[in-house]
């Protein structure tokens, strides 16, 4: 089973590609970072539990008021904004999600290893390489597009509600789309219209699904897990060496 590592930038497409390998013909199974990043700070689990801990006594409205079962969730709007400029309790914030993310990505995994026999997994997540989720990864892919498409972009879907000094901040809070792409192992351009995007991914899934014989041998366990290990190993150190090259 490849696991396939999709990332971009804000505005770049990643989500509309995500959307295409999830439906036909593609029908991938998608692993959705956001969503789990989200469900791991419900109330009463761990991650809630740390985040209120930590924060509480430095947002006063950091939780919502009771829902219908007395639940307090996060206001994650508000913590937003607590972080956004923060480099210290963003990371600490980071420090308690992750581990919890990580942890269902695991289970995930696992179940369509074992259970849906994909060949194929999509693993959607914004900070594939700054939080080192590529590392689990077979292939990783990045959608971009040039800096001044991502920016008209993104004034266009959000424009209502940003301004274009927000929008630039948006863009320089995360790594520079340039970066992702000469890190990952296949970078989409998203400068044209859909039926372009849809040719090149046709083109993209194609020279990286595995043979019949590869998914033959990781569906036997020994063999999956050894061939895991080795494309983790490998991952571990042509990554270190890309990222010790940018700094």
């Amino acid at each position: 089973m490849l696991v396939l590592g999709l990332t971009g930038g804000i505005a770049t497409g990643k989500s509309t590609v995500a959307a295409i390998l999830s439906s036909p013909p593609y029908s991938l199974p998608l692993i959705d970072a956001d969503k789990i990043a989200r469900e791991v700070v419900l109330p009463d689990t761990p991650g809630y539990a740390k985040i209120v801990a930590h924060f509480a006594p430095n947002i006063p409205d950091l939780l919502l008021p009771p829902d219908e079962y007395g639940k307090r969730g996060l206001n994650r709007l508000v913590l937003g904004r607590y972080i956004f400029g923060n480099e210290t309790e963003r990371k600490v914030l980071n420090a308690i999600i992750h581990p919890e993310v990580r942890k269902a990505i695991f289970r995930k995994l696992v179940y369509h290893w074992l259970v849906s026999r994909a060949d194929i997994v999509v693993l959607d997540i914004p900070l594939l390489f700054e939080a080192k989720f590529d590392l689990f990864c077979g292939v990783t892919m990045v959608v971009a597009c040039t800096p001044d498409l991502q920016r008209e972009r993104l004034l266009k879907r959000d424009g209502h509600v940003l301004t274009e000094k927000d929008v630039e901040q948006r863009i320089a809070s995360q790594m520079p789309i340039e970066e992702k792409a000469q890190l990952a192992d296949v970078v989409v351009w998203n400068n044209g219209g859909l039926d372009e995007l849809n040719m090149k991914l046709a083109a993209a899934i194609t020279s990286v699904r595995p043979s019949w014989l590869t998914k033959w041998i990781e569906w036997i366990p020994p063999l999956g897990l050894a061939m895991a290990l080795a494309c983790f190993i490998r991952r571990y150190f042509s990554t270190s060496g890309a990222r010790e090259k940018k700094t």
